[in-house]
């Protein structure tokens, strides 16, 4: 037998800046309700206060499902386990209706999937609205006011409507001619993958404290230059509108910052204003430092761990995708600036960093190390290239292809890669 739910939760916690298990284990989260259906029957809701539902009591006789188990499986653990006395459920017991949506290239989020599968569930603006004004973090001054009981069961009533309406969201979707049950192969990969997200990957805080100090520093400079510059009409590096309309005014035509438009502007020998707008555009704008802040964020505060950061099919072809903390864009140090510059950057030590560069982009290049392994262990990074072209081809026989990342991988040659060349026959460029 099946069992679909979902959980409505509230805290002082953000889901989106911490993630799933940090937001389930702080004290501060707590449950609304939550919705249940065993196969085809009515859906029941279970609010705080109730006894365990006998479905719950016994759970290795069905098998559970929710949308994103990474969320239920983490509240279930951490709260109603821990607070409600509910029973474990193991891993073997348990499905992710998001992945097997993702696994058939369907979409991750429930209400377009419900509308690409052609099924009648949709999401209520008024019910998220009053999801939101329900689950979300209260600023002071919200907390201050006298709440108005009768807006608040407005908007309960609103939430379980939404509760109801998404397991039987769920359950529709998840039975769909068109969603057809992993292969046992997959299926064992899927709970693999629960299993590595349930460990999790140990973050390098030193690390990830001081580059997040450094970007601070580096970037209130910047926006301090900028400031003064403009004479107050730019007050931050991210105003990327007032940075194009100031270099415009000055006989320019950009209609983007990215690295490729602001270096063809620079190489235009534009006038000391623009060149230096620009410049501190360059100096300031790496996203990659402010990863710092969010892997903090997602940093489990007991065991400094990141769980629940990969997400099996979450890509078209099957492969891995990274949608909260993305550890899968960490920069590889293509500089080879040498590892000890890691030291001094946990150490403060700015002057040595600069002797390399631009502060941000050295320690932009060394991001890598905010991952490490624990005590008498080793981590092992691997980087497939070009992964989703090489192996369509092997098994398309696709000969051609093949010789050609041979070749590549034998030179090194950048403009022998095929999808380089490949991009350059859309483009009708010469390579």
């Amino acid at each position: 037998m099946n069992i679909y739910w979902d959980v409505e939760t509230y805290s002082q916690c953000s889901l989106k800046e911490r993630g799933a298990h940090v937001y389930a284990g702080d004290p501060t989260t707590g449950i609304h309700f939550f919705c249940y259906a065993i196969d085809d029957g009515p859906v029941e809701t279970w609010r705080p206060g109730d006894p365990v539902p006998a479905p719950f009591t016994n759970p290795t006789r069905y098998l559970w499902i929710s949308d994103n188990w990474e969320f239920e499986r983490a509240i279930h653990t951490e709260i109603l386990v821990k607070r409600y006395g509910f029973p474990p459920i193991p891993i073997a017991n348990q499905d992710c209706a998001q992945r097997r949506a993702l696994a058939h290239a369907f979409p991750a989020e429930l209400g377009l999937r419900c509308e690409a599968l052609g099924l009648p569930y949709k999401k209520d603006p008024a019910a998220r609205q009053a999801m939101l004004r329900l689950s979300r973090p209260q600023t002071a001054k919200k907390r201050k006011k006298p709440e108005d009981p009768a807006a608040r069961e407005r908007d309960l009533t609103l939430l379980l409507e939404r509760c109801q309406n998404d397991v039987n969201a769920i359950r529709a979707a998840y039975n769909s001619s068109r969603l057809q049950p992993l292969i046992p192969e997959e299926r064992q990969q899927l709970l693999l993958d629960a299993e590595i997200n349930g460990r999790g990957i140990c973050t390098n805080i030193p690390f990830l404290e001081a580059m997040r100090t450094l970007a601070v520093q580096e970037r209130n400079a910047v926006n301090a230059r900028l400031n003064e510059l403009s004479v107050g009409v730019i007050t931050s590096v991210d105003q990327v509108a007032r940075i194009k309309n100031a270099v415009n005014t000055r006989g320019h035509n950009m209609t983007t910052l990215n690295k490729r438009a602001v270096s063809a502007t620079l190489a235009h020998n534009p006038d000391e204003v623009v060149r230096e707008l620009l410049t501190l555009r360059q100096r300031g704008a790496y996203a990659s430092v402010r990863m710092a802040k969010r892997l903090l964020g997602f940093a489990d505060p007991g065991d400094t761990r990141i769980r629940g950061w990969g997400r099996i099919y979450g890509a078209g072809p099957g492969r891995w995708s990274s949608p909260g903390p993305q550890l899968h864009n960490l920069k590889r140090n293509d500089a080879e600036y040498p590892a000890y510059l890691v030291d001094a950057l946990i150490a403060g030590d700015y002057a040595e960093l600069t002797r390399w560069g631009n502060p941000l982009a050295v320690a932009a290049e060394l991001s890598r190390a905010a991952l490490c392994a624990t005590v008498g262990h080793i981590l092992i990074c691997a980087d497939l290239g070009a992964i989703e072209s090489r192996i369509p081809a092997w098994l398309a026989g696709e000969e051609w292809k093949l010789a050609a990342f041979r070749e590549y991988d034998r030179t090194g040659d950048e403009r022998l890669h095929p999808l380089y060349v490949a991009d350059c026959l859309a483009n009708r460029q010469i390579c």
